[in-house]
Order: C-alpha cells, then structure tokens, then sequence
C-alpha cells in the first residue's frame, strides 16, 4: 500500500490533470518534470495515471472524453481536505463562495462538493470516510499531502460533469 496519512482540514491534498489529450500530456509532464506515472490500481478499468514522485502518488491524470465536458479546455483541479463537507459547503456560500455540485458521496473515498470562491476559482473540497481513517492510522509512514489511494475521480467517470 502507498503512504497515506489523513490530511487536516484545509491542506490540499491531490491535484489532478483533466485533459483533452492525455497522451500528450503524459509525454509532456514526463519529458518536463520526469514523473513516474503509472496506471492507477485503484481506478481498474479506466485510463488513470498517478503522478508517482519519490514512490508515492502526489496527483492524477485523467481524459476529458466524451461531450459531458462540453467546452471546457484542460485543466488542474486541487482538491482541499475539510472535516465536514456539509458543514464547509455551508461556510463557502456564507463567505460569498458558491456551490457547483453539492456534496455527494464518493463510495469507499468520501464526501465530496466541487465549490467555488467569490471570484469564480474552483475547487472540490472532500471529507475522508472511516475507511480512509483506518487506512491512514495503520499505515505508520507519513505522506503529508500525498494520497494514492483517494480517488475522487472515479466517481466523475461513472457520472461526468462539466466542472473544471
């Protein structure tokens, strides 16, 4: 198993490229930064690669197929660590922020919401489950920020949507 320790609230913990040439961008981000990138174990069935640097997963690569993504051009997406998405999400709106996709559950992974601030930035904020916690207390080693086995994305896959 990758290291894995549960993020706290507000630490951005995985990033993830969502592009219209995946290929390309594997050629690029290897040949410019010299990443591993290696088929997601987690994600079977689908071409995911995790951005692997220094033996452990720091972020993802994904297609943009199919027209669910409408005009959207490729993109990095950070997703932030909270306690309680419900309880953030409802921080967000109160602050100005605004709510893209209100909080769903990811199954196995967590509770998630993609979000925006005042000025339009998206984000997705994300709340770990129980299973996630055990995984993270019985794995001794320390990976702050860096989480191979937090698949949002697989969710996105299953149910497209167009949010950059």
């Amino acid at each position: 198993m990758a290291d894995f320790e549960i993020p706290k609230h507000g630490d951005i913990c995985w990033r993830e490229l969502r592009t219209k040439d995946l290929g390309a961008a594997l050629d690029f981000y290897t040949k410019l930064f010299d990443w591993t990138l290696e088929q997601s174990k987690v994600a079977a069935g689908m071409d995911y690669k995790e951005i692997i640097v220094d033996g452990t997963a720091t972020g993802g690569m994904m297609s943009m197929e199919g027209d669910d993504w409408g005009g959207l051009p490729s993109h990095w997406a950070t997703y932030v660590a909270v306690d309680n998405a419900d309880d953030t999400v409802a921080k967000i709106t109160a602050n100005g922020g605004s709510v893209q996709v209100p909080p769903f559950d990811a199954p196995g992974v967590g509770r998630m919401s993609m979000v925006a601030d005042p000025s339009g930035a998206n984000f997705a904020i994300i709340q770990f489950t129980e299973q996630m916690q055990d995984i993270g207390q019985r794995n001794k080693r320390k990976a702050r920020n860096r989480i191979s086995y937090f698949v949002p994305f697989v969710y996105f896959v299953a149910n497209p949507i167009a949010f950059p």
